[in-house]
């Protein structure tokens, strides 16, 4: 059943704006992704694992509420061995459903109060919720049934932040007592679909214009009804494209090498292809200093966003921070070895022309589908990368060659489901006469949490040949 739903799964392109309760359940992994960071306890780490073991069949075959419900469980599983009371855990399953993330600032805010699963115990006595947006007045409602729609008012009509990216945040409280909060980000934009309208048709394709293409179309689906996988702060996005358009206008370039930060960015492929991708160019980047770049494949059902946001809350991020590397993660669409991959090396060379990128100091790392992309690069473009990490997955060696002295790390949890994928990745490549592989295997670690766990000793390795 799971091998079947994640080859399925493989074959389909990965959306970047999904469903609501997409949405969801990534705000409830990045939750336990924080109480895992918190609770180093074993004994707390193996109650975890054994809850949040069944959390990748469930998203993959989209039984959404089922996989949030278990990262719940999981993360109460981490702060404590004694079960939560049931009122916590009602509590627990609400969620504030915003229908459009972008609103012009006319009206209220719309906001249903939901369960993202189903609860079999009693609605506890005195539950409530108050929700605020911004600056805005709160608003307490009791939901004596849901779904419940609340009206939230926008920030006094003087507040200069009224038109911003604002947080909506719920509490849900019970006996008037706080004991859950969320948060989702919603942009207040006056005519957001005749802003981003850039005029970008029949332009050269250039990082720039292809950037402010995406940030038109993200833009106007903001607007509609189509909700996001993740925060975006639309109003940043629609002032940076704005800031692009001016730079492609004269001609200079936008993304360069003293622009530090988190960049959402599109990068041509070829004559008609594009590839979306998150980039981080640290502070303080030299343009004639190279510097290591790192590039990030993500697993199934995910985008570019997720080595950015998940797999410990963005750890790789902080990693390639501290050390002063650049850090890219494209977006992936037909799996590895079923129809298509990801175009690395275009995506390196191209990003070269604007980035200090040391050539020899290029590295790849991949997570499930990612892991076997990585493989699929490093036979792909030989010679492109100083090192490979595959974690949590396999991948098929054609080119045994490829991997005669590239240094090669397998990590995988002992309780991770595509264990025999990584142990055959690992054997194939050592009966290939592969010189320099690495295979670790990670105890009560299981698919969802290797990432996180596997990257410090990723980093060594990588450390060690970047001369650090």
């Amino acid at each position: 059943m799971r091998t079947t739903t994640v080859l399925f799964l493989l074959t389909v392109a990965t959306p970047v704006l999904a469903q609501p309760e997409r949405y969801e359940l990534g705000q409830r992994l990045k939750a336990f992704e924080a109480a895992w960071d918190a609770h180093t306890d074993s004994a707390a780490r193996k109650r975890a694992v054994a809850a949040v073991d069944k959390v990748t069949q469930q998203f993959l075959s989209f039984r959404l509420g089922e996989a949030g419900r278990t990262l719940d469980e999981a993360r109460f599983a981490l702060e404590s061995d004694k079960p939560p009371s049931d009122d916590l855990k009602w509590a627990t399953s609400l969620y504030p459903d915003v229908p459009k993330r972008v609103i012009d600032g006319s009206a209220d805010l719309t906001v249903g109060v939901k369960a993202f699963y189903p609860m079999k115990a009693k609605r506890p006595d005195g539950l409530s919720v108050r929700l605020a947006l911004g600056t805005g007045k709160p608003v307490t409602a009791t939901p004596d049934k849901l779904p419940t729609v609340v009206k939230v008012p926008l920030p006094p009509a003087g507040d200069e932040k009224r038109r911003d990216d604002l947080t909506l945040t719920m509490e849900v409280l019970l006996a008037d007592k706080p004991v859950v909060k969320r948060a989702v980000l919603v942009s207040v934009i006056d005519g957001v679909e005749a802003q981003a309208n850039f005029g970008t048709t029949g332009e050269k394709p250039t990082l720039e214009w292809a950037s402010i293409r995406d940030r038109a179309e993200l833009l106007k689906d903001l607007a509609k009804d189509t909700i996001p996988e993740t925060d975006v702060p639309a109003a940043k996005r629609l002032a940076e494209a704005q800031e692009m358009l001016a730079a492609a206008k004269a001609g200079k370039p936008y993304f360069t090498a003293d622009r530090p930060g988190d960049h959402w960015i599109t990068v041509p492929t070829g004559d008609k292809d594009t590839t979306a991708c998150r980039l981080f160019v640290p502070k303080g980047l030299d343009a004639k200093t190279p510097v290591p770049l790192v590039v990030a494949m993500h697993g199934a059902g995910g985008s570019e966003n997720l080595f950015f946001e998940g797999y410990g809350a963005g750890h790789v991020v902080t990693l390639c921070e501290q050390r002063g590397w650049l850090l890219v993660a494209p977006r992936a669409g037909l799996a590895f070895g079923l129809g298509g991959s990801v175009p690395v090396g275009e995506i390196i060379d191209k990003l070269a022309e604007r980035y200090p990128i040391d050539p020899k100091r290029v590295f790849v790392v991949g997570h499930s589908m990612g892991a076997a992309g990585t493989i699929d690069a490093a036979q792909k473009y030989p010679g492109k990368f100083a090192a490979a990490a595959a974690l949590g997955g396999g991948g098929r060696v054609r080119k045994g060659d490829a991997f005669a002295d590239l240094p090669v790390f397998i990590g995988v949890g002992e309780q991770d489901f595509a264990r025999k994928n990584a142990k055959a990745l690992h054997t194939a490549l050592t009966d290939g006469k592969a010189k320099n592989v690495t295979f670790k295997e990670y105890p009560d670690v299981e698919h969802l949490l290797i990432v996180r766990e596997a990257l410090g000793d990723v980093f060594d390795l990588f450390d060690k040949l970047a001369g650090r």
